[in-house]
């Protein structure tokens, strides 16, 4: 509301249409669109309409803040977030060492006895898409804010590893090392500066090919008659090795599979995955329904609610912003890096995590990757560079 009050918001709705027809901000389109289909087929159809306009609203919200940085104040919104970063992980600590009800009291329940590890978990994956951000904004405004960025690193590891969040611990590391072979690659222009993309082409394959292997080795729904009282207690037979993938992870991803082949176009609807008839039925051996609330997977999710149609829109959205990240990396290595270091993070977290609709989760994202486009596009703009090598400000 205060960027719309604002001087100057002519400019940012300007800005807005610009790129709405982007390549980048077509594909978007297209892929809500594709998403309607299901959504309009939903069980559900309140809940997943109002989860799709939610993501219509936040995207357009962040796009705002994003033009707003472009023109100025991108540092001091960075020392903003070192500085925050920093509080939130001294009150983490505090109340995972020191005394719970710090952190009972944070979250506005009062002086009580709280369980911090419990209710931290999700924070591990916050954290590892945050921690590569501040470490960036840490290196561009330098002296203390560099030391205060390493010491948020150290603090979302010593976080990530005492609420026990593997996906979070999964994120950061593969953002921290995947970011950082991409600004190698692009600091020092590798192969003309196409080793960057290179390197994320081939990983890209090798995880396709390994999510297919992965789908393949799935168990498959059991027959309905070994099912009673909505119970399903017999056999549970797996190909993938549990030291891979747990049991009952390989049951629901085989569950959601199943499911997503039975409207494989355009899906079944956003969010309504546990509401699918059998995701309930409790599987004896685990003390868990086939769905207990998500698929756990947000490619098995994205395929199960929007269809192969939804889910190819989504990846090209994505490949596209990976591609301007790649294109921005000319004259920003450190923060094209930073901002592939977040996308990691984020996909790779939600393979393993909560639901990708959640509103929280893609906030992370979404804003984090606001703020590190402004900047890296505010760097095109003011580059040495001749202008027809500076990449397009949009």
């Amino acid at each position: 509301l205060l960027l719309l009050a604002a001087p100057g918001r002519l400019e940012l709705f300007l800005r807005f249409s610009q790129g709405l027809r982007s390549p980048l901000g077509l594909a978007i389109i297209f892929s809500f669109l594709l998403w309607l289909p299901g959504t309009a087929d939903s069980p559900d159809l309140g809940r997943s309409f109002s989860i799709w306009g939610r993501m219509v609203g936040m995207l357009v919200i962040v796009t705002f803040i994003h033009y707003f940085l472009r023109r100025g104040g991108v540092d001091t919104c960075l020392r903003a977030m070192i500085v925050a970063a920093l509080f939130c992980a001294l009150i983490t600590l505090l109340g995972l060492y020191a005394t719970s009800p710090i952190y009972g009291l944070f979250r506005g329940k009062g002086w009580v006895e709280v369980n911090t590890a419990q209710i931290l978990k999700y924070y591990g994956s916050a954290l590892a898409c945050l921690a590569p951000a501040v470490i960036w904004a840490g290196l561009r405004l330098g002296r203390r804010w560099l030391f205060a960025g390493l010491l948020h690193l150290a603090a979302a590891f010593a976080i990530i590893l005492a609420v026990d969040s593997l996906a979070g611990l999964l994120g950061l590391v593969a953002g921290m090392v995947i970011g950082s072979v991409v600004y190698v690659c692009q600091r020092w222009r590798l192969l003309g500066g196409r080793a960057a993309g290179l390197f994320l082409a081939l990983l890209a394959l090798f995880l396709l090919a390994a999510m297919v292997w992965t789908l393949d080795r799935l168990p498959t729904l059991p027959d309905p008659d070994q099912i009673i009282d909505r119970v399903y207690g017999g056999p549970v037979e797996t190909e993938i090795p549990t030291s891979l993938v747990d049991a009952h992870r390989q049951y629901i991803w085989g569950f959601s599979l199943d499911k997503a082949l039975e409207a494989p176009y355009f899906g079944h609807g956003i969010d309504i995955s546990n509401y699918l008839p059998g995701a309930s039925v409790l599987v004896a051996k685990f003390n868990q329904t086939f769905i207990p609330s998500h698929p756990h997977s947000w490619f098995l999710e994205i395929f199960l609610e929007t269809g192969a149609f939804g889910l190819v829109a989504l990846l090209a959205a994505l490949a596209l912003l990976v591609h301007l990240w790649l294109r921005l990396g000319a004259t920003s290595p450190s923060t094209a890096a930073a901002g592939i270091a977040v996308f990691v993070a984020f996909w790779s977290s939600s393979m393993l995590n909560f639901s990708i609709w959640s509103a929280w989760w893609q906030g992370v994202f979404l804003v984090l990757t606001a703020i590190l486009l402004a900047a890296a596009l505010r760097d095109a703009q003011t580059s040495p560079l001749p202008r027809e090598e500076r990449q397009p400000p949009g």
